[in-house]
């Protein structure tokens, strides 16, 4: 029994994410769902392609690209960005910095 007990609180950091990194989804589309969250947080896409971020929230939230041009997003609204060159680009809502951020990956 104590081994059992052992392994089931060995197992449980690994299942609750802690501070670790999810990998990237493959898409072109973030939502900036209820409870101020980018969905998914990191994307993954090839050169050339453009993302989409869309305001499924309540409040208005902006997306913020490296520090470059803040496009404000009103609810039921989206803004689009064309990524060319390979790279990890980081964006972030400049109204909610601290529940708000997110990486592109470019390949």
């Amino acid at each position: 029994m104590r081994r059992l007990a052992a392994l089931a609180l060995l197992a449980l950091p690994a299942g609750c994410g802690g501070g670790e990194e999810s990998a990237p989804v493959e898409t072109t589309e973030v939502l900036m769902a209820k409870s101020y969250t980018f969905e998914p947080r990191r994307i993954a896409i090839s050169a050339g392609e453009t993302v989409t971020w869309t305001n499924d929230d309540n409040f208005t939230h902006t997306v913020q690209v490296d520090g470059r041009e803040d496009h404000r997003v009103e609810q039921d609204e989206s803004v689009s960005i064309a990524f060319d060159r390979p790279g990890t680009y980081h964006y972030v809502c400049t109204l909610h910095r601290q529940d708000m951020e997110g990486e592109v990956i470019v390949r």
